[in-house]
């Protein structure tokens, strides 16, 4: 009964929302260079707790992403109406969701008036609350982290197609973009890693921008294992769950080295893997970057 009603918490704990932030103390990065920092990545939300900017980032040709136009996050489905009017504020054209069909019926996504919703499922996450289930149940001896090593395998050889898809809509659609997935770590962290990738970031500035996960989600996590804890009245070990509430290098490593394997560096995955043409690559740079 304890473990049960752990894992009923778990599957809601991600929907509670924080007290209301003023619209008027939320960043707007894009035309005020005193946000353009690491201390403004995170967004300020009430109803998301990994939305961030992927601004500021060097090339290592000594250009820069520019601030204001591209954005991951996780689910917004519990976003409040101030979170809304910020997204607006923003600018934010499009949101992208990676999120399965289950996913989505579950927690549909709260889309501000004005911005444009894009459906790209990945599903190789959607199967996770039946292994956190079985994890906490003590059901499997596998190792927890073996499943998000294994998702990021999949995002290589399983949905090139909806990676695609992605990169070209960055390309091909004007304005500044959000994408994400249900804890903005995972599908959403290897898209913003090719993205950054194809832009010419280090692949060491990406990974660290891919870790950001842990620093901006710390609290989160600790009060997610302490509150499933306290519901089982402490008959549940919640911390064998900590690989799948954060990230670690190994996951995205694993996706880089899967697409180098195959492909032969990231850049040919991006090439050749994804279809993204050098002149395709150039009018991406000419979009993103600055400097």
């Amino acid at each position: 009964m304890y473990k049960k009603a752990g894992i009923l918490f778990f599957c809601f704990a991600v929907t509670q929302c924080s007290e209301t932030i003023d619209l008027m103390d939320r960043p707007l990065h894009k035309n005020n260079s005193s946000f353009q920092n690491e201390e403004h990545r995170l967004l300020p939300m009430d109803g998301a707790h990994n939305t961030r900017e992927l601004g500021g980032y060097e090339t290592t040709d000594g250009k820069s992403v520019k601030w204001g136009m591209l954005f991951r996050s996780d689910k917004l489905s519990d976003i409040s109406k101030t979170d809304q009017v910020y997204l607006q504020n923003l600018g934010i054209k499009r949101i992208i969701d990676f999120r399965s069909k289950e996913e989505k019926k579950e927690d549909p996504d709260i889309i501000p008036k004005g911005i444009n919703y894009i459906e790209m499922p990945i599903s190789v996450d959607g199967a996770m609350r039946s292994k956190i289930e079985a994890v906490l149940k003590g059901e499997t001896d596998k190792d927890v982290k073996s499943f998000l090593i294994d998702a990021n395998k999949e995002f290589v050889s399983d949905y090139t197609g909806v990676y695609e898809e992605f990169l070209r809509n960055l390309i091909d659609d004007e304005g500044p973009a959000l994408f994400h997935c249900t804890a903005g770590k995972d599908r959403a962290g290897f898209a913003a890693a090719i993205t950054l990738i194809a832009l010419g970031v280090s692949k060491e500035e990406v990974i660290q921008d891919y870790m950001k996960t842990n620093q901006f989600t710390q609290e989160r996590i600790e009060e997610i294992i302490g509150q499933i804890e306290l519901m089982t009245l402490y008959q549940t070990d919640a911390e064998i769950l900590r690989p799948l509430l954060g990230v670690e290098r190994e996951y995205i490593e694993t996706a880089f080295h899967t697409a180098e394997k195959k492909y032969g560096s990231l850049e040919d995955f991006i090439r050749d893997g994804l279809n993204i043409s050098d002149e395709d690559i150039q009018k991406l740079r000419n979009k993103f970057l600055e400097g």
